[in-house]
């Protein structure tokens, strides 16, 4: 029979989809898996066992994790649970907690966004008040609401507004200055505005009462008087009737405003121009009023200061904070060029919001000058909900419907005149924040079935959003958190883990100068099926949440030699077998390592005793879970075609290791000891060629490579010898 031999030289292509286990034609075939699980991509193609975790801490409940990076030698983590913020150091050690302020709960812990500069980290959801966490000193930070900047007179609020009423609809106020009776035209308040600002043309009122919805109680900061555009006065010879412009005046025959600032006009002096004058409406943009005298000329003026105010006037120029209870909060958050971006609200979901340059909590729009505060809408034929702002070249839109971009002109800052928003791509955003990654931004797809990639392309000029999981789409379910590594202290490679509503976590490889990129899964094992609830990278360490028999751990992901998981190594100065542990191991059946050596599964008592059969000076407990690389079907390209289908036997296996200490190839396990080691010393990892002897033929001939032992290995490729 004749006997050919097929090359595997890496699994760069990671696990592939079930449904393409027949794409023999394909280059990820040729370096890919039908399993990967709880292994870890390297550079270099091979494929080892994960780094198992180390326990950290023990958290309240469930907890979403976040880095706070305020200098490369101060980084904290931080743990958002029901109403409470946990700070932990790089350890995974508790430093403090924060339970006044925290607007979050367990049901928006995976729906607000966020992002940091310096000391200061901005917190974002529709359903409550945008978030300020402080750090106050080493250990220590507070939580706040987010309060927009002020005047020094304290008579305006920097912040949004905008008009939610239709445009027809006008307020009045009982009085010019402090507690007035607000009337609106028709229904526009509900007892939710009381607490929040409205703004009369230029002045701000704060609502301090409810009585229907046309009719509420403010207190005027300041006084109510509003602008005139420049020149707002037309005479005509011989008459005392003046035309005014006003656009959008809102008001009604018969109304009576004071007219103030206005220079001599047509012949008509400022005394007989500046005063209460009673008005006629031409149109919606123009009225009348009758001067003290008669003009000499038919002129347009008064100049650029003139304004107006009065009791009980009238107008449509009125607006409410774009921000509120009563109008929804925005969902998205970061800084971008020197300023804090807002964007999405219940009200506004298309919205976007600039703070001032260099000044993040104030947003005022002032006269639209280049360092004032930019007041977008996207304005795309959809409603594009604003779910992410992602800062990375541009900045970047990611919204429930579409991609967008606000591409800046070259060389020139964002400001209120040169922004223009462009759809880039049709996809749609998840709540998941995106994340730049290996030169791109990694976004899950409002369907949660597709992970992409938002690149820019020179060429075109434009984003494209490549589906980075195409090849391996069975791993995702319902992903909610996303996070990044870019490197770590034993590796140089690039992860991105995506947090798997089932408890796993897709780890997705990526090497784009080399087109180099896999997806695996990683899943926990140990008895009351654990689950990883959230992940999160601070620097080069990697942290989970972990669920095990109802309770929540913090743990940190471990060094390369480290092979089980929610570990604590616990030390001796005399050699014993029976140790006692604490509260989170009892009950339970854990694996026990010695120096590398594993000593086997035992059960802790409900005291936390556990014999451990050897007396030793220190010992590891965890749990183990299953490394396991599963090969795609061989196949050999004959002259007479594939040999898919054919029944086939793999007869040897030889299989590069690096630094392995345990490993079964299709049930054969690997032997690392001679008849003269001695057995009460852990076995040297070996590193080379090994050969396996299979046996059976199958028409789906495949390796499997798998540990009953916690201990590290790496497999770098296998060269099968097929018989057929």
């Amino acid at each position: 029979m004749p006997r050919l031999r097929q090359l595997q030289t890496n699994f760069a292509s990671g696990e592939l989809d079930p449904l393409m286990h027949f794409r023999v034609d394909t280059g990820a075939f040729k370096n890919g898996a039908r399993r990967l699980r709880n292994a870890i991509l390297y550079n270099s193609g091979g494929a080892g066992r994960r780094p198992g975790t180390r326990y950290a801490s023990t958290l309240v409940g469930n907890t979403r994790l976040v880095p706070f990076e305020f200098a490369s030698d101060e980084r904290y983590l931080l743990g958002f649970s029901n109403g409470r913020l946990d700070v932990f150091d790089t350890n995974g050690i508790l430093l403090s907690s924060v339970t006044t302020g925290c607007n979050w709960t367990t049901a928006t812990l995976f729906k607000f966004t966020f992002d940091q500069s310096a000391d200061t980290m901005i917190v974002a959801c529709e359903d409550w008040a945008p978030q300020v966490i402080l750090r106050t000193g080493p250990t220590t930070f507070t939580v706040t609401n987010f309060q927009f900047a002020t005047s020094v007179n304290a008579n305006k609020v920097y912040q949004p507004y905008y008009k939610f009423a239709n445009d027809n609809v006008t307020i009045s106020c009982s009085a010019t200055t402090g507690s007035v009776t607000v009337t609106a035209s028709a229904a526009a308040f509900v007892a939710g505005h009381v607490g929040t600002y409205i703004r009369w043309q230029d002045v701000d009122i704060l609502i301090t009462a409810y009585t229907s919805a046309t009719v509420v109680t403010g207190t005027i900061l300041g006084t109510l008087v509003a602008a005139y555009d420049n020149n707002p006065f037309r005479t005509k010879h011989d008459s005392a009737v003046v035309e005014v412009t006003h656009v959008l005046h809102g008001f009604t025959t018969g109304a009576t405003v004071t007219i103030s600032g206005s220079n001599k006009t047509g012949g008509i002096t400022e005394a007989h121009l500046n005063g209460a004058r009673t008005i006629t409406v031409i149109n919606d943009n123009v009225y009348t009023f009758v001067a003290g005298n008669n003009a000499t000329e038919g002129v347009d003026g008064g100049g650029p200061n003139v304004q107006y105010s009065g009791p009980n006037v009238a107008t449509r120029n009125w607006s409410e904070q774009s921000f509120s209870s009563v109008n929804g909060y925005p969902g998205a958050v970061c800084f971008h060029e020197g300023r804090l971006w807002f964007g999405g609200t219940g009200g506004i979901p298309d919205g976007l919001w600039s703070s001032v340059l260099f000044q993040f909590f104030n947003f005022d729009a002032d006269d639209g000058s280049a360092i004032d505060s930019i007041q977008v809408t996207i304005g795309a034929g959809d409603i594009s909900n604003v779910r992410h702002l992602v800062s990375n070249n541009d900045l970047q839109i990611f919204t429930a419907t579409a991609e967008f971009a606000i591409l800046a002109p070259r060389g020139q800052g964002l400001s209120p005149t040169n922004v223009t928003i462009r759809k880039q791509t049709p996809y749609g955003c998840a709540l998941v924040r995106p994340l730049p990654f290996d030169g791109a931004t990694l976004f899950v797809q409002a369907s949660l079935t597709a992970i992409r990639e938002y690149l820019f392309a020179e060429t075109t000029q434009r984003y494209a959003s490549t589906n980075l999981n195409v090849l391996a789409g069975h791993l995702l379910s319902n992903p909610y958190d996303m996070a990044v590594l870019y490197s770590g202290a034993e590796r140089n490679e690039q992860y991105a883990f995506l947090q798997n509503d089932d408890g796993s976590v897709a780890t997705f490889y990526s090497a784009r100068s080399e087109q180099l990129a896999g997806w695996t899964t990683w899943d926990q094992g140990g008895a009351g099926s654990p689950q990883f609830k959230d992940v999160a990278v601070l620097g080069e360490d990697v942290f989970f949440v972990s669920l095990r028999g109802g309770v929540y751990y913090l743990e940190k992901m471990g060094a390369r030699s480290d092979s089980i998981d929610s570990a604590t190594t616990y030390t001796s100065g005399t050699a014993q077998n029976n140790w006692v542990l604490p509260t989170r191991y009892r009950s339970k059946t854990v694996s026990v390592l010695c120096d590398n050596y594993y000593l086997g599964d035992f059960p802790v008592d409900a005291s936390g005793n556990i014999d451990v059969v050897e007396d030793v000076l220190n010992i590891t407990v965890g749990y183990n879970y299953t490394f396991t690389i599963k090969t795609l079907p061989v196949d050999i390209d004959l002259q007479t075609g594939s040999t898919i289908g054919l029944a086939k036997r793999i007869a040897r296996v030889f299989v590069g290791l690096d630094s392995a200490a345990s490993l079964s190839i299709s049930g054969n396990r690997l032997l690392l000891r001679q008849a003269a080691d001695d057995v009460e010393t852990a076995p040297d990892a070996v590193t080379g060629v090994y050969e396996f002897r299979l046996l059976g033929f199958q028409k789906d001939a495949f390796v499997e490579l798998t540990q009953d032992e916690p201990l590290p290995a790496v497999v770098l490729g296998m060269s099968m010898e097929i018989q057929f």
